[in-house]
């Protein structure tokens, strides 16, 4: 008899889909989108249909595997209690021999979105000072640059973009990303809205578009200046917003008026027409809104072009009304959560550090170039959520760090490039296993995740294996975690969701099986015009900014470009069919994708006398990889792109081909700058 669940998506994506999941004798039969879900209305995307393959794909790992020595493949399965027995040794030892546990690390972060994962924040912060690797690979930088700007971290509710006569999408594609977005976006269009796309990339999203602007990679900043000093001279900015609500108005107008429209245009590769066609839209056009991609903070002037595209709103007074505002991220949600829960907000870390008086020693996005500078050494990590080396720059340089370090623990459901790399592998249950609550970091809404069927193997929750390594440590040596050991995991998420009841109209999390709930915010932000700032104002100029040796005005950082050696800029974008580097063992979503595939002009093919699947090789300082070609009018001559997590023909990764380069902010607010991934540049030649 069939038996019906109530689950959510947990992967990294902004809608958490909430799922109906069909059980039969303990197996999944079927999973599909919960027409009650207000934000999807039952829609999923192809990887939600494909998470059956993903709960009983044979790459699955289910059983504690130890590896005699790293990268070797030779693999031994042992039992979680020898597992837990060595590991705690381990720290145990660490503890001993260096009288503190600084030689100890974690690399964490949102492989599963459940508040469940954040129990492995919660063991290490119970060890006392350990190594903390901070920032945020893909937002640190605007993250950085919104709360300059802003205070705090803030956004509309989705659903208010319909609201907006003109939908400006700068570096997003959410017709593959967010695509439940794009019914508010289509609806807004119907009522006769303008929608603007502004990317390197003709994307899906740009093809339903009014009106698509090219621009050149990592120049945003100069495109925003341009258009603000259009505003500006047209008399098309919001004066009364300007003097009342801002901060650093006028000098912020004095650097205006020094921007040179002809530089604009030749750094953008944007007509000087188009620079007052678009600007002028933007400045008579109101509600106006901004939907901000990670995608313009990509470059080493990531987050100055975040903080100067986010101006534009201010300058036109489009900060606090309906149809407004701009659409990036936000963390205020969980702001009320747990203490746990807490630890996901990226510009809450170093407050609560300090609150918690622990002398953790802090590592950047860029940890693995700094390992043998360290003292006492890093002798200890452990990896949950995430794929470091599939996912950082220069992964051949992470795996000999990893080699370098004596225990690595990896806690994940398949072998990834980067378990492959651990001394042990601890089997995650998947998301149908364990009862868990997610809450989204786009539309608020909180979803329960109940079992539906056992664990298979011996996979166990992050929870479950939290507790039984604090249950071993306890008995090694008491004292050495303060990790809570009464209790069980629905104990657990009752604690953290104590705090966001009333927010959600609830009384136990439990509820939510019934009906959806959200996090009772505002959908429109910043409509009292108190912003949380030093000055209690927006900030065009911040004195924050200042104090971590970062520009107080909202100035770009040069570009790098293309050389004789290296003519083509590697782009390497998320895909539609896969999230980064997960669910890319699933068979039927790599044939949906035709992966792997290098993506290209023709007149590229033409010039490197490339055809449709001739097999290229794509090179570079740091590597070479091999890739089929395959041709598209959708990218500019000048520009390759391939897809996040992908390897080669040769199953190298993607990311062997990039150096490691930072954006300009990310360490003030997520502790360490971000990845400047669009600086990769390479050159091609037909293989064979």
């Amino acid at each position: 008899m069939s038996q019906t669940y109530c689950n959510v998506c947990t992967a990294d994506c902004p809608a958490s889909c909430r799922l109906l999941t069909d059980v039969v004798d303990g197996r999944i039969i079927n999973i599909k989108g919960d027409p009650r879900d207000p934000y999807t209305q039952g829609k999923i995307c192809a990887k939600g249909y494909a998470l059956k393959e993903l709960v009983y794909s044979p790459y699955r790992v289910l059983y504690p595997l130890k590896q005699q020595r790293k990268g070797s493949g030779n693999w031994q399965r042992i039992s979680w209690k020898q597992a837990f027995t060595e590991i705690g040794n381990k720290l145990v030892e660490i503890d001993q021999e260096y009288g503190s546990l600084l030689p100890v690390s974690m690399n964490k972060f949102l492989g599963t979105t459940g508040l469940l994962s954040q129990s492995v924040e919660g063991l290490f912060g119970s060890l006392g000072p350990i190594t903390t690797l901070l920032g945020n690979p893909c937002v640190s930088a605007g993250t950085d640059a919104f709360i300059l700007n802003y205070g705090a971290l803030k956004k509309p509710l989705p659903e208010d973009m319909k609201n907006s006569r003109l939908i400006l999408i700068w570096g997003a594609n959410p017709a593959w990303t967010t695509i439940h977005q794009m019914r508010y976006i289509f609806g807004a269009q119907d009522e006769g809205a303008m929608i603007v796309v502004i990317d390197p990339i003709f994307t899906s999203t740009a093809a339903r578009s009014d009106i698509y602007y090219r621009i050149r990679p990592g120049t945003d900043g100069d495109l925003a200046l341009g258009l603000a000093k259009i505003l500006v001279e047209e008399h098309l900015v919001d004066h009364e917003f300007l003097n009342n609500f801002t901060f650093g108005w006028p000098e912020y107008r004095n650097y205006i008026e020094t921007v040179d429209l002809n530089h604009v245009s030749s750094s953008t590769g944007i007509p000087i027409t188009e620079l007052y066609e678009l600007a002028r839209l933007y400045g008579t056009i109101k509600p106006a809104t901004i939907r901000l991609g990670p995608g313009i903070q990509r470059g080493p002037s990531g987050g100055q072009n975040a903080r100067i595209i986010d101006s534009l709103a201010a300058l036109t007074g489009n900060i606090g009304i309906s149809g407004g505002n701009v659409h990036y991220t936000s963390y205020e949600q969980l702001q009320h959560a747990g203490k746990y829960g807490k630890l996901r907000l990226p510009y809450g870390v170093r407050q609560r550090l300090s609150e918690n008086n622990t002398d953790n020693r802090i590592l950047g996005t860029d940890w693995y170039t700094h390992l043998d500078t360290l003292d006492p050494p890093i002798k200890f990590l452990w990896v949950a959520g995430r794929n470091p080396v599939a996912q950082d720059p220069d992964s051949a340089q992470i795996i000999q760090a990893m080699k370098t370090i004596d225990t690595v623990v990896v806690a994940d459901q398949t072998l990834s490039a980067t378990a492959q790399m651990a001394d042990y592998v601890l089997p995650v249950s998947s998301p149908f296993e364990f009862e868990d609550v997610v809450i989204s970091l786009w539309h608020y809404g909180a979803a329960i995740n109940q079992q539906a069927i056992p664990p298979l193997g011996e996979s166990k929750s992050d929870f479950e294996i939290m507790h039984g390594l604090a249950s071993v440590l306890h008995q090694l040596k008491p004292g050495l975690s303060s990790f809570p050991l009464h209790g069980d995991a629905r104990a657990w998420l009752t604690q953290e969701f104590a705090s966001l009841n009333d927010s959600l109209g609830i009384t136990d999390y439990r509820e939510l099986a019934h009906h959806p709930a959200r996090v009772n915010l505002p959908a429109v932000p910043w409509q009292d015009r108190q912003f949380p700032t030093a000055s209690g104002r927006y900030e065009f100029f911040s004195h924050t900014a200042a104090l971590h040796r970062a520009p107080p005005l909202p100035i770009p950082v040069d570009q790098p470009v293309s050389s004789y050696s290296y003519p083509f800029r590697l782009m390497v974008v998320r895909s539609p069919i896969t999230l980064n580097s997960q669910f890319y063992t699933i068979d039927l979503l790599r044939r949906l994708e035709n992966a792997p595939l290098l993506l290209m002009h023709p007149d590229t093919g033409r010039q490197k006398n490339l055809a449709e699947g001739d097999l290229a090789k794509v090179y570079n300082e740091m590597g070479e990889l091999e890739l089929p070609v395959s041709f598209s009018l959708s990218l500019p001559p000048d520009i390759v792109i391939t897809y996040m997590g992908m390897e080669d023909m040769n199953n190298k990764l993607i990311n062997t081909l990039l150096s490691f380069e930072s954006t300009d902010l990310g360490q003030i607010f997520s502790g360490s700058p971000g990845i400047a991934y669009n600086n990769c540049f390479v050159n091609l030649v037909k293989m064979g």
